[in-house]
């Protein structure tokens, strides 16, 4: 009897010594990625740095993507890690919480954003007019939903969502009254289902200006900025700046129709084209041996000011 207690109690001592052992390979391996993932923090955060500075050593008078700035920086070796720099240009986009300011429409980029929906082929999934009005009031400050929009001369009825609709749903939400931080946010708008929020939000921005700079814009985004851009004429655009990049509105005199150049020089001439960027998306992923940290920040260019910061 004696014999066989201190087998169990030899028993019981061997497997808390295994158990403890385990727990303590667990632990060290939980604080090493702890550690690891803390460097990769900042070696992301010294990433979005760099990235800050590329753009502040490009001070030419025109922005285009065969710049340094648009190649990025690919697995740079850091130490033991490495960063992965990413630069994107917000100006070649729709900065959507332009068509809102307090409570009222802004007609320049409500109508660009209907001309988007419908260059990108949305109307064929949803009514481009209701998707507008539910974004409107998703942005707005006022608790009236829309019935009726103004685009391009044409009056659409509509049936936008406020607070009422939004409270009504089976897991209810407060409208957001307000500015969007991230486009992540359009999946809660009315209608705007995850098909549609995946392709229009390659060329929407939060954070830009009115003015599209020429040369990083999609077709689709040149497209919006005037119903007399045809699909040909945006792609003649994009033909041209793969040989050279746009300086000067100017240059596409030559290659575009007579009606087509009035219509660009004009929205040159008023400041809603042109050929430099201000606002700009820095992306930067860092690994260290098992940690890794993905930041992303928003920049503008002019005063290197921090519009947006995200630690993923």
């Amino acid at each position: 009897m004696a014999l066989l207690l201190v087998l169990v109690i030899v028993a019981l001592l061997t497997s808390l010594l295994t158990e403890l052992s385990f727990s303590t390979m667990v632990d060290m391996h939980l604080t090493e990625t702890f550690r690891d993932s803390t460097r990769a923090y900042y070696l992301a955060k010294g990433g979005v740095n760099a990235g800050r500075m590329i753009l502040q050593a490009d001070n030419n008078n025109y922005d285009s993507l065969d710049e340094t700035w648009s190649n990025g920086v690919i697995n740079y070796p850091v130490g033991e890690g490495s960063v992965t720099i990413l630069i994107e240009d917000l100006d070649g986009k729709l900065d959507i919480n332009g068509m809102v300011v307090g409570n009222n429409p802004q007609a320049i980029v409500t109508d660009r954003f209907y001309r988007l929906l419908v260059a990108i082929g949305l109307d064929k999934l949803a009514d481009p007019a209701e998707l507008t009005a539910a974004l409107i009031d998703w942005m707005d400050t006022g608790d009236d939903p829309y019935t009726e929009i103004h685009t391009d001369g044409q009056s659409l009825p509509v049936s936008g969502a406020e607070d009422i609709y939004y409270q009504s749903l089976s897991q209810p939400y407060r409208c957001k009254n307000g500015p969007l931080e991230t486009l992540q946010e359009l999946s809660l708008v009315k209608g705007f289902t995850p098909e549609i929020v995946k392709r229009v939000s390659p060329h929407l921005a939060v954070n830009g200006t009115l003015a599209i700079n020429i040369n990083t814009a999609s077709a689709e985004v040149l497209m919006s900025l005037d119903l007399q851009i045809s699909r040909d004429t945006a792609e003649a655009i994009i033909d041209y700046r793969q040989t050279e990049p746009v300086k000067s509105v100017a240059q596409l005199e030559t290659i575009l129709a007579p009606e087509d150049y009035v219509v660009l020089k004009t929205l040159g001439n008023i400041g809603q084209l042109g050929t430099k960027s201000h606002t700009y998306r820095v992306e930067s992923y860092a690994m260290v041996n098992d940690g890794s940290r993905r930041l992303m920040a928003e920049i503008d260019k002019r005063n290197n000011k921090l519009l947006f910061f995200k630690v993923n």
